[in-house]
């Protein structure tokens, strides 16, 4: 591997500042709040990092998020919605 190449790799492990120096980057950008991009690490470089499916990705989804307007009790139902649903549709649980 080349030097560029091994810090270009460098950049996607290391935890980004609040704003990332790639100004073009699409994680500068949110529709509807900034309720992801005031996180050290946007929920959805987790999710991609670890390879989760949609079900897992939406868990961690809200359990990161601090929406504004949206009460704890509504964010702790969508979470055990989403983990009901895992049960269910991955483990074959009713």
């Amino acid at each position: 591997m080349t030097k560029d190449k091994d810090k270009d790799k460098e950049k996607i492990v290391k935890l980004r500042p609040k704003k990332p120096i790639e100004t073009h980057s699409q994680l500068n950008r949110q529709v509807g709040g900034e309720h992801y991009q005031n996180a050290k690490i946007q929920p959805i470089e987790l999710i991609t990092s670890h390879n989760l499916d949609f079900i897992d990705g939406n868990i961690v989804k809200y359990a990161c998020r601090d929406k504004k307007g949206e009460s704890q009790i509504v964010r702790y139902q969508k979470i055990i919605h989403y983990a009901m649903l895992a049960l269910e549709l991955k483990c074959g649980s009713n």
